[in-house]
């Protein structure tokens, strides 16, 4: 969904800007390991072909053009691997975007590299950028990705508490459910308690992990999902309360229960959308089709692991799904 090289526009009002295609820590559950990293024998990465100012340019292009976009997501890859002087001039270049009115920096790092976040030329550069952004009425924010409460350290704290006092708005946690890493009341609400009053971090997303290769070991079914978000309601305060939220391909971000059919004997969940996307603009079926998603097959009753035994070189032949959006049966 690249509107240009390293640009994601698949929301109306947002789009993803990839800068860099390197990260300071490859988690095996990425979504973005198409691009992130180098090739594997098993993994062939997509490379970016442009030079990174055309690419820029490109960008920035397609955002002055494009004023229905208000929300830029910075990433890539991660920005801790940019240099900071290449990352303060873009942002800078988005706070001339009259249209642009939230900005995201998002950086593992903020958990897995703590010191570049607290770094003197980092934090200065924040000030300058927070203290530009006030002035536009534009909020300036940071996404992290902390997954169980043992890396809220205390070096994680001071980075977070040196960028929040340089005038971030807010940093945000957004965690990936992992099986038996984060997958129980008590592991979600541990995270969320340090996060929340060690660091002044808001959780904010819990992330069912993705179909990604190699991470079926991690992935939890979607009825374990929904019963995870109700069993930690009531215990954090609302506004920190993190939604858990599937990333539905083709659909976007889906909060579990907003599935509209599931059949859990199978693990296919069925998800609808309200938006198109820049590259479904001439689809008439965009907003009528249904969207799958799919359980892991050690998460299904034996019932279900025998179908896909019997039935999974055909791939799902399911009739007849009712489109609606009324309760999940």
């Amino acid at each position: 969904m690249w509107a240009t090289e390293g640009l994601t526009h698949r929301y109306p009002t947002k789009v993803l800007a990839e800068l860099v295609t390197t990260c300071p820590q490859y988690c095996g559950h990425c979504t973005r390991m198409d691009l992130v990293g180098n090739s594997t024998p098993k993994i062939d990465k997509i490379r970016f072909t442009l030079k990174p100012e055309t690419r820029v340019d490109a960008i920035l292009g397609y955002l002055r053009a494009t004023p229905t976009v208000r929300d830029v997501v910075v990433s890539g890859g991660d920005i801790a691997n940019m240099p900071w002087p290449r990352v303060e001039a873009f942002v800078n270049a988005l706070l001339t975007i009259d249209s642009i009115r939230d900005i995201r920096l998002a950086s593992k790092a903020l958990v897995g590299l703590p010191q570049h976040w607290a770094d003197d030329q980092v934090v200065f550069g924040i000030e300058r950028l927070a203290r530009t952004a006030n002035a536009r009425g534009v909020q300036l924010a940071l996404h992290t990705h902390a997954n169980v409460a043992q890396q809220v350290t205390s070096s994680v704290c001071a980075a977070a508490k040196r960028l929040l006092e340089a005038g971030l708005r807010d940093i945000r946690n957004q965690a990936v459910l992992l099986r038996t890493v984060n997958d129980s009341p008590r592991a979600l609400l541990d995270l969320c308690f340090a996060l929340l009053d060690e660091a002044a971090v808001m959780p904010y997303y819990v992330y069912m992990c993705d179909m990604i290769p190699f991470s079926e070991h991690w992935r939890t079914s979607l009825t374990h999902a929904q019963t995870l978000q109700l069993d930690i309601m009531g215990y954090l305060p609302g506004f920190a309360t993190p939604r858990i939220v599937c990333d539905v391909p083709l659909a976007g971000k889906m909060w579990v229960h907003q599935v509209y059919y599931y059949d859990r004997i199978r693990g296919i969940s069925y998800w609808s959308k309200n938006f198109r996307t820049e590259s479904e603009a001439a689809d008439s079926e965009a907003l009528s089709r249904s969207y799958e998603f799919f359980d892991p097959i050690h998460a299904l009753p034996s019932e279900g692991r025998q179908w896909w035994v019997e039935h999974g070189d055909d791939g799902p032949t399911i009739t007849a799904v009712p489109h609606c959006r009324t309760k999940a049966s």
